[in-house]
């Protein structure tokens, strides 16, 4: 789901867009990534008015009011990253060698993802890795596609960290051609990891890989060892990530259950939020494969 917003022009507009973010780590990364913004912004108010008139009382007034919602920004931002220090440091644990956020390299093309392919199946994460990636694309025309919201920021702000420009995360990630994910598909498809299959051998429910990938996001991206209650949030959040298939009615998820329909059923069943607790147990013991 994807969350672009304008640059806020005041301080209330800053937190008004605040508002649309559900997790601490979320708003975080969406601060960051707006005070790097207003700062090229600011800096190109201070060129534009000097190169109109110096000391015109507009510029000088929508420019006071931009370095306010700057100011804002770094009050949240600041106050955000001192209650959830260790929600930030449990997340650069996890996060991939030489990034402090994303899980995986961001790729977008064949040759972008050859470069990092030897080293990710070196350490047997390649078909998380695809997986990861798959999950990040959303449509966004006929036959294109771009990474969302939430990755790009995480993508930007670790080129930022590293000292490298942004602009080739902003060129490649918000132009994805159909081919790569066709590409994506292909290679995520691991013969060891395939549910079993033939007379005899009963295959994993497809609800289960649902929630099993929910939980695994959430364990790689988020929290190290999220409860069922975090789980659901991220499920709640954006189903259809976690959901190839599209058997949960997206529209149908509450704070208690939500709807799926299988393909041998001949109407929607219910899923009630008690019963994750037990299933999540269940499928930690023995993980569905997906």
């Amino acid at each position: 789901m994807n969350q672009s917003f304008p640059l806020p022009g005041n301080k209330f507009e800053v937190l008004d867009q605040l508002k649309s973010f559900q997790t601490p780590l979320e708003k975080i990364d969406y601060l960051e990534v707006l005070a790097h913004d207003m700062r090229d912004k600011l800096d190109w108010m201070k060129r534009d008015e000097a190169s109109k008139e110096p000391g015109n009382e507009l510029e000088f007034l929508k420019r006071n009011d931009s370095l306010s919602a700057e100011a804002q920004v770094k009050r949240q931002l600041k106050a955000l990253q001192t209650e959830h220090r260790k929600e930030l440091q449990r997340r650069r644990k996890l996060a991939w060698i030489g990034f402090k956020r994303l899980p995986f390299p961001v790729v977008w093309d064949q040759d972008s993802y050859l470069e990092w392919e030897a080293s990710i199946e070196g350490k047997h994460r390649k078909h998380d890795w695809c997986l990861w990636l798959r999950q990040g694309l959303v449509q966004s025309g006929d036959n294109d596609w771009c990474f969302k919201d939430t990755v790009i920021r995480q993508a930007r702000l670790d080129a930022l960290d590293k000292g490298e420009t942004d602009d080739e995360i902003l060129w490649y990630c918000l132009s994805i051609d159909q081919g790569f994910v066709d590409f994506l598909e292909i290679q995520n498809i691991n013969p060891i990891t395939q549910a079993p299959g033939g007379r005899g051998k009963k295959a994993t429910p497809e609800l289960h890989k649902v929630i099993w990938r929910a939980y695994r996001y959430v364990c790689t991206s988020l929290i190290e060892n999220p409860s069922a209650q975090e789980v659901w949030n991220a499920l709640k959040a954006d189903p259809m990530m976690f959901d190839p298939e599209s058997i949960v009615l997206e529209d149908s998820l509450s704070d208690d259950k939500f709807f799926y329909l299988l393909p041998n059923l001949s109407e929607p069943k219910s899923y009630k939020r008690l019963s994750l607790d037990t299933r999540l147990s269940l499928l930690k013991k023995n993980p569905p494969k997906i």
